[in-house]
């Protein structure tokens, strides 16, 4: 495949119908002689007459910017393949698009900003739309641009790459969102990644059969009927039970069983708060959860005994992302401190965020130990994406890995993430170019995939 640098795309008026202007020299350089070929801008193509012009620009006759519907003007580099030149490669984030105004709002708002901004710097055209607003027959659907100042929408063609950006379950789940989404996955197989939820249970089972992966997962059933659960329980004194499907710790019970058979649990709320309550046995507190463990499903987990700071739970996150080579990097490392009284670490409850080296060399004894840690860490970020891609329908291009750390130094899978959240204000700081580089490398894979699947 021949490449250009980025070039100057402008709607020409004196350009005759049908046809674009490109100089001597771009023509030279794509291996593209002059005559007819097709003109593709993302999911739409017409075919052209390719002359040569004056100016260091690629000129659009009025008709062929309509049907493509390009922007008046762009900078975009061009590929030649197959006879079809191709302006630039357009990036769609799949999104619940929340508007207030005519303007892009909700706690995504920042996130796409930064998306796009990075799209840009890699010479992508970049939109957030959602799979409600898509015309098929057309090939094109209503998208929300960002001009630097404010949105706007515009109607655009069918992107080349999609990065599912979806993170309210219940939306994705709407039947016609699926439907969409289904047709979107159809068309463009490979060039749409992060398609969906991971069930915990799944992740689970995939991860305590492979050899790599099975000693860093804890004890776990998921919730059947109350005898199964009663004889978990019986068995462990203080267990985890997670809905299956849960996001933000959301719906998490942790119970606590007495020496006289009473339990003790806490129950996080919707805002985030606690709920604690005390059942007199096992029993009387699987019958009073009875529809909410029926409804959910639910994971019952065995506690693991993790190390604290200052008496502070916490664990560890590691974002995990495809690179502009289709490789697995570890983006970020840091530790989730648990706000005091919380049962989860999540930041969205008030935790806090402080480098992994830090929080290790404050706890343990000696460096060694330390740099055990560390290079477990390094491993286990190699391991869990080769198993789960391995067993993943479709293309990952991130996870997020939560992990915890025993009194005996063992790591343990917590939770395995498919849409990890990362914070879209990019504050300056010792850790400003990570969370730059959080938006940037999912713009660097989706690129590398339009490279590598479309007109190849």
């Amino acid at each position: 495949m021949a490449s250009l640098h980025t070039i100057r795309i402008q709607t020409a008026s004196p350009s005759k119908s049908g046809q674009v202007l490109l100089p001597r020299q771009r023509m030279k350089d794509l291996g593209l002689s002059g005559g007819r070929c097709l003109l593709a801008f993302g999911g739409k193509q017409v075919p052209v007459f390719v002359a040569e012009g004056r100016d260091d620009r690629l000129s659009v006759a009025p008709d062929i910017a309509a049907a493509l519907l390009l922007p008046s003007t762009l900078n975009l580099p061009l590929t030649y393949t197959g006879n079809t030149l191709r302006i630039g490669y357009v990036l769609g984030v799949l999104a619940n698009v929340l508007v207030e105004k005519g303007q892009v709002g909700g706690q995504q708002r920042l996130v796409f900003r930064n998306l796009l901004q990075a799209a840009r710097e890699q010479g992508m055209y970049g939109y957030v739309f959602s799979p409600l607003d898509m015309d098929w027959e057309a090939q094109t659907t209503s998208a929300y641009v960002y001009t630097g100042r404010s949105w706007r929408r515009v109607k655009v063609p069918l992107p080349d790459v999609v990065y599912d950006q979806i993170v309210s379950r219940a939306f994705e789940n709407r039947p016609d969102v699926a439907e969409q989404r289904g047709r979107l996955i159809k068309l463009l197989q490979a060039r749409y990644f992060n398609r969906g939820f991971f069930d915990k249970w799944q992740v689970h089972q995939w991860l305590a059969a492979h050899s790599r992966t099975k000693e860093h997962v804890p004890e776990t059933i998921q919730y059947e009927n109350m005898e199964r659960a009663a004889e978990f329980l019986y068995q462990h004194p203080d267990v985890y039970m997670k809905p299956v499907h849960g996001s933000l710790g959301i719906g998490i019970l942790r119970l606590r069983r007495k020496a006289d058979g009473r339990v003790h649990y806490s129950l996080k709320k919707k805002d985030g708060s606690l709920l604690h309550g005390q059942a007199g046995s096992i029993s009387q507190f699987l019958k009073l959860h009875q529809k909410r463990l029926k409804r959910g499903p639910y994971l019952l987990q065995k506690t693991l005994q993790l190390r604290t700071r200052h008496g502070r739970p916490f664990d560890i996150r590691l974002l995990l992302q495809k690179d502009g080579t289709g490789r697995w990097n570890r983006t970020k490392a840091f530790c989730r401190i648990a706000q005091e009284g919380q049962i989860t670490s999540n930041l969205s409850t008030g935790g806090d965020a402080l480098a992994v080296k830090q929080v290790l060399k404050e706890i343990l004894a000696n460096d060694k130990r330390v740099n055990k840690i560390m290079r477990a860490l390094k491993q286990i970020a190699e391991d869990v994406p080769a198993v789960l891609e391995a067993a993943v329908e479709g293309t990952l291009g991130e996870i997020g890995l939560d992990l915890g750390l025993d009194d005996a130094g063992h790591l343990w899978v917590i939770e395995v993430n498919a849409r990890p959240w990362k914070k879209p204000n990019i504050a300056e700081g010792e850790w400003k170019e990570l969370a730059l580089l959080a938006f940037q490398r999912p713009v660097h894979y989706a690129l590398y995939l339009c490279k590598m699947h479309r007109d190849s």
